[in-house]
């Protein structure tokens, strides 16, 4: 594998981030759509039906496509062969979903849910194929075709899902818009071939066991509380939790993954480098808290007006999950990164014995707070947010004594724009405090304010990812111009 350069790290970032930013944003425009449309028991269920496909997930996204990515010599034998056994795994996940839905739906009490479950699990067929796609794309660092690919997709599918929506088809209307992005996903360059290798298989397997093991562990503790919500609250509840998820996963989550993409490729490029490979780590770790820091902690600053004017009052209560999620969605690229150079090392056992630790701790934390003190929603949340401040601090030892990467020196990577984003929150509550407009006046007014002031503290303090950033803005500018 080819070193990747500065600039086609930057270049596919942007791409991605174009790709992710415009698929949420319209995805987000639907979904605030179908919250007037729809009943948000509708969003428990198809909250529940997640679940399932997030699990599938973890065999056909989050495994063999990562070996992919990170192997150095790769062929069209290598691609045919991971599809093969990700279309296997697909189609025995999707019987196995198939015919447990009724005791699934019996389980929760909710006799539509069996039809719900059996109907959106057809994407895991779809997602066998993108998979492999998705994998060459990204080693080709080709993330402008799929840019353009996911958005038409993503538009057709959302207007198809608002259609259904207005005539009364309810839940129906989520499972019809999830699945029309999912089929479109599938068509881009990439000729679908049934080679079988068994060699490739093997290899593929055995890389691709710590990776599916900590996607395996990273879904039993991102979906456990979603899992117990819908049992032991209501899937009233548990419509609430996901929406107050929906907004800092749609901008923070989202945001860090446009630099994940090209982070993976980028570090395995380094991996035979030690002091390479923490010169990058540190650039990335400092890039992606300076651009999510100001983000997660001004969405915490506007949450109490912004809910109100995108999704009216009846959503209010989701406000203190939402602040929780920010702070989550803020330290989360933390321990990401430092997956990212585990599985560019190929020790990907690493995030096997750290997503161990997390899952006890989650796991205990549930059973303390949901069935012996019985707290609420918001207290579950918030014990699962101490855990991952306790998983970053586990993940950030690892990291100084694999390449040397200390805490001073993440401390020092990440309190400039710490500081900055709490200025943020300060600003745009006293905005607010001073009763000088409302609605959504007072929110464009404190947008505009909050990004004027971390560009201002960004010059003043000459900070070092907002010179690079204007740097390679000026670069392009320049470049477009001669062009």
């Amino acid at each position: 594998m080819e070193k990747v350069t500065k600039k086609q790290f930057a270049n596919s970032v942007i791409w991605k981030f174009t790709d992710i930013m415009f698929r949420k944003i319209i995805g987000f425009i639907i979904a605030m759509l179908l919250a007037r449309l729809i009943e948000p028991e509708a969003y428990g269920i198809i909250a529940l039906t997640t679940v399932f496909i997030a699990f599938s997930d973890i065999f056909i996204l989050n495994g063999f496509n990562v070996a992919l990515i990170q192997k150095k010599i790769i062929s069209d034998k290598d691609y045919s062969t991971v599809f093969c056994m990700s279309f296997i795994f697909s189609v025995i996940l999707y019987f196995s979903f198939f015919f447990s839905a009724p005791f699934v739906a019996d389980f929760y009490n909710s006799a539509e849910l069996k039809y719900v479950l059996r109907i959106i699990t057809v994407v895991i067929l779809f997602q066998s194929v993108t998979t492999v796609i998705r994998a060459k794309a990204t080693r080709e660092m080709a993330f402008k075709k799929m840019a353009i690919s996911s958005s038409i997709s993503s538009v057709f599918a959302g207007i198809v899902g608002v259609i259904f929506a207005y005539y009364g088809y309810g839940v129906w209307a989520l499972v019809v818009q999830q699945l029309l992005s999912s089929c479109l996903d599938m068509f881009f360059s990439w000729k679908v071939s049934f080679r079988f290798s068994k060699r490739i298989a093997y290899s593929v397997s055995k890389f691709s066991f710590g990776v599916i093991g900590t996607a395996f562990l990273d879904f039993c503790g991102n979906n456990m509380s979603s899992l117990v919500i819908g049992k032991s609250y209501s899937t009233i509840d548990l419509g609430y939790y996901n929406r107050g998820n929906m907004l800092p996963e749609t901008i923070g989550l989202n945001v860090y993954n446009a630099i994940n993409s090209a982070l993976l490729p980028t570090l395995a490029s380094h991996q035979n480098n030690s002091d390479e490979l923490k010169y990058m780590t540190r650039k990335i770790m400092s890039l992606s808290v300076y651009i999510i820091f100001p983000l997660m902690f001004g969405l915490i600053g506007i949450s109490d007006i912004l809910i109100p004017v995108i999704l009216t009052d009846r959503w209010i209560s989701i406000i203190p999950l939402m602040n929780i999620f920010c702070l989550y969605y803020a330290i989360n690229p933390i321990r990401a990164i430092g997956y990212n150079v585990f599985f560019a090392k190929g020790e990907s056992r690493l995030c096997v014995l750290i997503e161990v630790l997390r899952f006890s701790l989650m796991l205990l934390c549930l059973i303390v707070v949901v069935f012996l003190i019985k707290g609420s929603v918001y207290f579950l949340l918030l014990t699962n947010f101490i855990v991952s401040i306790i998983v970053v601090l586990v993940t950030q030892f690892l990291l100084q004594k694999f390449i040397g990467y200390t805490l001073q020196e993440l401390v020092v990577d990440i309190f400039p724009s710490f500081i900055m984003s709490i200025m943020i929150v300060f600003l745009v509550k006293w905005i607010s405090w001073t009763g000088v407009a409302e609605g959504i006046v007072l929110l464009c007014m404190q947008i505009v304010a909050a990004v004027m002031l971390y560009i201002i503290s960004s010059i003043f303090s000459k900070n070092s990812n907002f010179m690079m950033v204007y740097q390679y803005y000026m670069l392009r500018t320049s470049q477009n111009k001669n062009s």
